[in-house]
């Protein structure tokens, strides 16, 4: 090797390299849990009760035989941007058949799974420095997702806030400005389990087409309100509301990555267009498999979801002390006793730093409450991401260590 080739390597090695983007800096790896390292070596029973998942096996199971009977659709191959024409003719009809109205094919797009449909919507809404009004708390990657396109996300606590309807819209106008674009609401919601009524829902999009926003409505556990029948938000304003479901938690599909949005046809178009510069199509065969959970099938799995989920939820809330859920899968605990000062779990934060410490170290994982907006006093658990034996084993370590 020539002493100008040695001199070029030295000289390329020591020049600094260029800074990754500002936006990555601002969302955290795991929103879930900093905690997870500490069970490499934990030999004991573990609860994971950090992740929103199920327990039971799917509505609906890719297998070789099932992509066989659909031989015609080439499932190594992509499928248009939008999804399957046969797909979004039955999420069409599937919708139209909750909603009580006929939906069009244009108002449909397939997503990779929720998360990805709602960052391209983020992505088509809001330009950078544009905020998004979050009904906290709220799913966390949504405000993720809205740093990472350069918009802001406003955190404006709702949920388990003991509001009237008329406190709760006077809530909304302490945090709307010039910037708000859009509103996101979920319901019923992550992570309080608490169902917002038809009444709530008029009130609240009303509210949003008086100052001309975008009303974002996840809605991915329609299928899981437990005391009343859950209110579709998109018939309540056409114009201006677009609407996630997700087959992950309809029917027990989070590995297979398939949802649907749905919303004006200049929206969906838009939403393609990202998503056409991100991750291009839902993956084909779990396209094939939300394609045989729209229906019957699906329908009678989500039902008897929906009473196992409903019967584990009432006895952990039982245990805990606290109100059942009204849907969804979680609860989300106020543990501000066990950590106030003078109390074991105490810490320098305020936060619950270590009482999620004392929980790792006995195989209980929860997620922290600062997750889910300005909550470092709250835990979330999913009632859900383990057979309901071994929930009950992890909340009853949980009682003891709040003693």
């Amino acid at each position: 090797m020539s002493s100008h080739s040695i001199d070029l390597q030295e000289s390329i090695t020591s020049s600094l390299t260029p800074a990754l983007s500002s936006r990555v800096g601002r969302v955290g790896r795991s929103v879930y849990s900093q905690l997870l390292h500490k069970l490499s070596h934990y030999q004991g029973e573990v609860y994971p009760l950090h992740v929103g998942d199920t327990y039971l096996p799917p509505a609906v199971s890719i297998s070789e035989p099932m992509i066989m009977t659909h031989r015609a659709d080439q499932p190594h191959r992509y499928t248009p941007v939008r999804g399957t024409a046969s797909l979004i003719s039955t999420a069409s009809q599937w919708i139209s058949e909750r909603q009580g109205q006929l939906v069009s094919t244009d108002e449909v797009i397939i997503t990779g799974g929720a998360t990805a449909g709602l960052s391209a919507l983020v992505a088509a809404l809001l330009n950078p420095g544009e905020e998004l009004m979050l009904l906290a708390p709220y799913w966390p990657l949504m405000a993720g997702a809205t740093r990472m396109h350069g918009a802001i996300p406003i955190a404006i606590p709702f949920f388990q806030e003991g509001l009237s309807l008329p406190q709760a819209l006077a809530r909304l106008d302490e945090y709307v400005s010039d910037r708000s674009r859009a509103l996101y609401i979920n319901t019923p919601n992550n992570p309080t389990g608490e169902v917002l009524s038809a009444e709530w829902l008029k009130a609240i999009v009303k509210w949003a087409a008086q100052r001309n926003l975008w009303v974002i409505s996840d809605e991915v556990y329609d299928l899981f309100s437990y005391h009343e029948e859950h209110c579709y938000t998109r018939p309540l304003d056409p114009s201006r509301v677009i609407s996630a479901y997700s087959m992950s938690k309809s029917f027990g599909m989070a590995g297979y990555r398939c949802a649907i949005l749905q919303g004006p046809t200049e929206v969906i178009s838009a939403v393609e267009r990202v998503l056409t510069h991100t991750i291009y199509s839902a993956a084909t065969p779990g396209q094939l498999a939300a394609q045989e959970a729209l229906g019957e099938r699906g329908l009678n799995w989500a039902e008897e979801a929906a009473h196992k989920y409903q019967e584990i939820g009432d006895e952990v809330a039982m245990r805990l002390g606290v109100p059942p859920p009204q849907g969804s899968t979680f609860l989300f605990l106020n543990v501000t006793e066990a950590v106030s000062e003078g109390r074991r779990y105490h810490s320098e934060t305020g936060g619950v730093e270590r009482l999620l410490e004392a929980c790792v170290d006995r195989g209980l994982l929860l997620a922290p409450g600062s997750a889910f907006g300005p909550y470092p006093q709250h835990l979330r658990l999913c009632f859900t991401a383990a057979p309901p034996e071994v929930v009950l084993r992890g909340v009853d370590l949980l009682c003891t260590l709040l003693e």
